[in-house]
């Protein structure tokens, strides 16, 4: 049974299904009425690894957690969809076995978090702290392989982003 979480702010839900950047599981395109067109990521084999964590649930409009938070953990989202944005810029939406808050595992703890992290719809969510998450890459090594393909998928699609087209042409 989850656990109802304690409110920290303000706060959508999808399918546990990697889907195409344009599109949701249904094949419509994931595109938020205020026009912006965002990827949506979720891996329905981290979904597997957590089958018998304890989740917790946050609203809809609820903060997961702000820019500047301490991080000491991470979350793979069973079901909903979470928004992940840094001010203006929306980076992607985290739905079933997606992950977020990931750097808090991978880098050295007092970090702050990099970004905010809201819900689109209500989630139930899987807190994994820094014991759990080593505990998931013994059960699991490929577990590792995943969260850093999470990590190098933002990285480039950040890349893009900030990136000028005539800076990356090949010459």
């Amino acid at each position: 049974m989850p656990e109802k979480r304690e409110p920290h702010g303000l706060s959508n839900h999808k399918s546990s299904k990697r889907t195409k950047p344009t599109e949701d599981q249904s094949g419509v395109p994931a595109v938020e009425p205020e026009g912006i067109h965002v990827e949506r990521w979720g891996n329905p084999d981290v979904l597997e690894l957590v089958r018998d964590d304890r989740s917790i649930v946050i609203a809809k409009g609820e903060i997961l957690f702000k820019e500047g938070d301490l991080a000491d953990c991470m979350y793979i989202v069973r079901n909903g969809t979470l928004r992940i944005r840094s001010g203006s810029i929306v980076y992607e939406d985290a739905i079933a076995g997606g992950i977020v808050g990931e750097m808090a595992m991978v880098e050295d703890s007092g970090m702050s978090r990099t970004a905010m992290v809201y819900a689109l719809t209500m989630c139930e969510l899987v807190k994994i702290d820094e014991p759990r998450f080593f505990s998931l890459i013994a059960e699991t090594p490929s577990f590792a392989r995943t969260v850093m393909r999470v990590l190098s998928r933002r990285l480039r699609r950040m890349d893009k982003l900030y990136r000028p087209d005539e800076w990356t042409e090949r010459r």
